[in-house]
């Protein structure tokens, strides 16, 4: 009687405790986007940490590796669907949302995706929403800030990522509508590391700036085999070199690198940021980045929303959609999924990313 008594509690014991929320979350925690994925972590757990309950039930984040790859982020999110999440927080990039997505909507799971950066990926869906700024904004907004200053340029565009091709695509476009000419666009592959070949040509175009389209790795290879050329122009990329990996693979090559941003912690101005930048301080001895803090929003959007609505679908999903979050990264508007913030521009000196300008949508 005892042993029965005994298996049937066993048997019976909820995956997640009686009174948890699981939610779950994909990342790049390796691969050519880890240092994104594991940032992003951080950011997320802290965020967890100043807001653990969805009402008085205690949220449990449930972390899966996507390796940064789009068929291991399709399995990731399998994974958390078979684990009974109520709702996704990922991925980093846009061609992992991309294979991710696909599921989420077949499972009617509503997905918050942080950083990834394509136009069209919360296009014509029912349950994802991002918190980040898509590629055209931000394309435009450094295409307005370089044309005044510097005339003819060249980009370097990894034809493997998604983000990339799109980045290229808007960043030509806007800078010649603003009056400069792309003289020549360089296509690389992400795990890309001898660019001697490209560099030489660079070396003969004699351009006024470079414009990364590519991903923190490989920009700050190129810059540094660029310095061993001696080509030192300005250096200009997408917001894919927000991670402090950039300087700890570019070095003193990366000085002087401007690009685009959704966030800088000298520029905080909700209550909220300022809270979370506190708490990611004491936790971690330095004050969050983009990619810390955009995942932080991630997850408090989420949680803010299904507070209003609850964790049905069909209402968080049209909610999450159609929202406006002062999050830990700055005031967010969310229209059909299209996502309106501001956009701040950086630089790298010393070492240090440090803020130049600000735009608002």
């Amino acid at each position: 009687m005892v042993i029965l008594s005994f298996l049937i509690l066993f048997f019976s014991l909820p995956a997640y405790g009686a009174n948890n929320i699981p939610i779950g979350v994909y990342l790049s925690m390796t691969g050519p986007a880890a240092a994104w994925g594991q940032s992003e972590w951080k950011g997320i757990k802290t965020a967890n940490e100043l807001e653990p309950f969805f009402k008085k039930s205690k949220v449990k984040l449930i972390l899966e590796n996507n390796d940064s790859r789009p068929e291991d982020a399709a399995l990731a999110v399998e994974r958390l669907i078979d684990k009974g999440v109520k709702a996704i927080i990922g991925p980093v990039t846009t061609t992992n949302a991309l294979a991710g997505l696909a599921i989420t909507e077949k499972h009617h799971i509503v997905d918050i995706i942080p950083s990834a950066n394509g136009l069209r990926l919360t296009d014509n869906k029912k349950y994802a929403a991002r918190i980040c700024f898509t590629d055209d904004i931000q394309a435009k907004v450094m295409a307005q800030y370089i044309a005044p200053i510097y005339k003819k340029g060249i980009i370097i565009e990894d034809i493997s990522q998604d983000y990339s091709v799109d980045l290229t695509h808007f960043f030509n476009s806007a800078f010649e509508r603003y009056g400069g000419k792309i003289i020549k666009i360089y296509q690389i592959n992400s795990g890309d590391t001898d660019f001697s070949a490209i560099i030489t040509r660079i070396k003969r175009l004699k351009p006024d700036f470079i414009y990364f389209a590519s991903y923190y790795r490989e920009t700050a290879l190129f810059a540094r085999e660029l310095r061993q050329f001696d080509i030192k122009i300005p250096l200009f990329s997408g917001s894919a070199a927000s991670t402090n990996a950039l300087i700890k693979i570019g070095g003193k090559a990366v000085e002087g690198l401007t690009f685009t941003d959704d966030y800088d912690p000298g520029i905080t101005f909700t209550k909220l940021g300022k809270r979370f930048a506190a708490l990611f301080k004491k936790r971690y001895g330095k004050l969050p980045n983009s990619a810390e803090a955009l995942a932080a929003d991630s997850y408090l959007y989420l949680i803010a929303e299904a507070e209003k609505v609850g964790f049905n679908p069909d209402k968080l999903g049209p909610a999450v959609r159609n929202g406006e979050f002062k999050g830990a990264s700055g005031i967010i508007n969310i229209r059909n999924g299209k996502t309106y913030r501001s956009v701040v521009i950086r630089r790298v000196e010393n070492g240090k990313f440090v803020p130049i300008a600000l735009f608002s949508p």
